[in-house]
């Protein structure tokens, strides 16, 4: 299992305690890890906002994570 650096681990984190949404181009190498890996998807609510979800791999590694 990837091991999450603590920036990952906080973003993961930010983004499962409830709705986000991101405009545009906001996309940090983290979040961009985060989404090639499944920890987290995107789900376009308009044309420059997306809603980020958490997915259950994302969960589970925030369960896991010490």
């Amino acid at each position: 299992m990837n091991e999450l650096s603590n920036d990952e681990r906080n973003l993961l984190r930010h983004y499962a305690e409830g709705d986000r949404l991101i405009s545009g181009s906001q996309r940090a190498p983290v979040h961009q890890h985060l989404l090639r890996i499944g920890f987290i998807e995107e789900k376009p609510v308009s044309l420059r906002e997306s809603l980020i979800i958490v997915t259950d791999a994302g969960r589970k590694a925030l369960g896991s994570a010490s």
